[in-house]
């Protein structure tokens, strides 16, 4: 994974590496690796310089920006909301992005935008968008217009379409949005202030969170399992599928 640590290509790329060193470093601390200081010492090393690298990852926007996909500097992805992570934890073991002039960039304040327009943008709440505003529903991929910083439509790269929801997409969003509100608890309140606050984040994410959550729980079969879209094509042939288990050998 070493190699993978300055890799500047993807949107997932931090959420891989605190999979990795994260735990790696967690079960040292855990004492269920032997103690060894110059490995934690590495961890951390790759764990900040992840975060780093992650955040530089950048497309600003009409009101904020984003760490934007392997698409292009266009690409919102609402699965990167995953990696948002790395940046924290990069944040919590002291460390910034350098940007050109020896500029200190904030890796809290780059996740918390992160996190906003994934919330403003990626997530629907029933509250007249558009025709396909239903309450938690995900879009796959947000495009921007990158001269003016401005939203121009949804799109989808691994779902069925832009006007769909990629049940994969959507369940990162669950955990992505719960887990940052996991974060909220332990971390210090003041940190907040500068960015509007912790009750607003609270607010934003808690929102965002049980939207998705309630969405996915509606719009998926009895055992919990969900199909790959919930507009896949010739889904509603299976007739009444939400009612029962789902069917990977349906026809």
């Amino acid at each position: 994974m070493a190699s993978h640590v300055s890799h500047v290509g993807v949107h997932d790329h931090g959420f891989n590496n605190l999979s990795t060193y994260g735990n790696l470093r967690r079960l040292m601390l855990e004492g269920r690796l032997p103690e060894n200081q110059w490995e934690q010492n590495f961890y951390e090393l790759a764990l900040k310089t992840s975060g780093a690298v992650q955040a530089s990852r950048w497309t600003t926007h009409q009101g904020g920006g984003f760490i934007h996909s392997f698409n292009g500097p266009h690409s919102l992805f609402v699965d990167t909301i995953r990696s948002c992570r790395i940046l924290m934890v990069a944040h919590r073991l002291g460390h910034v992005l350098m940007g050109e002039g020896d500029k200190a960039i904030s890796l809290l304040e780059r996740a918390l935008q992160h996190i906003e327009s994934t919330a403003r943008y990626s997530v629907y709440y029933g509250e007249g968008r558009d025709t396909y505003d239903v309450r938690g529903r995900t879009a796959h991929e947000c495009v921007f217009n990158t001269k003016d910083g401005a939203f121009r439509c949804p799109n989808s790269q691994q779902g069925y379409s832009g006007f769909s929801t990629w049940t994969r997409g959507q369940s990162w969003a669950t955990l992505g949005f719960a887990e940052e509100l996991e974060l909220l608890q332990v971390t210090d309140p003041h940190e907040y202030e500068p960015h509007g606050g912790k009750e607003k984040w609270e607010s934003l994410m808690l929102k965002a969170a049980l939207a998705v959550a309630d969405n996915f729980i509606e719009n998926t079969p009895t055992d919990g399992i969900s199909y790959w879209d919930q507009g896949g094509p010739k889904l509603h042939q299976l007739v009444d599928y939400l009612n029962r288990p789902a069917d990977p050998y349906n026809a």
